[in-house]
């Protein structure tokens, strides 16, 4: 099993784009107490697990056409699992997922289970 690990440093939002920027202020926004998806907020105390995931498209034409032009490329969700409860960031780049788990893993004071690409966070295994 994968845990984050903390990074040196907090990712700052200078290494995303201006549209991911605005992405995330609309549906994300974290401190040093807790996180916030879409209004609801998690004590980072709370979470049990982050997942990252590759957002699913049609293979057909159409699936090419929201994926390409509509996203401009592939997306990922990132998933927060916390007892019961569970609260998605859907259509994300890699870019904006590795900035979203990374503030997770910095601020988080346990570890926290993982599951998804390499490279999005520092990790060790249990």
């Amino acid at each position: 099993m994968a845990y984050l690990l903390r990074p040196y440093a907090a990712p700052r939002k200078t290494e995303l784009t201006p549209r991911e920027i605005q992405h995330l202020e609309r549906h994300f926004a974290a401190d040093s107490i807790e996180i916030n998806i879409d209004g609801e907020p998690i004590d980072y105390g709370h979470i049990d697990e982050v997942e990252v995931a590759q957002a699913a498209r049609v293979s057909a034409l159409s699936g090419w056409l929201v994926k390409n032009l509509f996203y401009g490329g592939e997306r990922y969700h990132v998933g927060v699992y916390f007892g019961r409860g569970e609260l998605v960031l859907p259509n994300l780049t890699l870019n904006a997922a590795k900035y979203v788990v990374q503030i997770i893993a910095y601020y988080s004071h346990k570890p926290i289970r993982y599951t998804g690409p390499d490279g999005l966070s520092p990790l060790s295994e249990d």
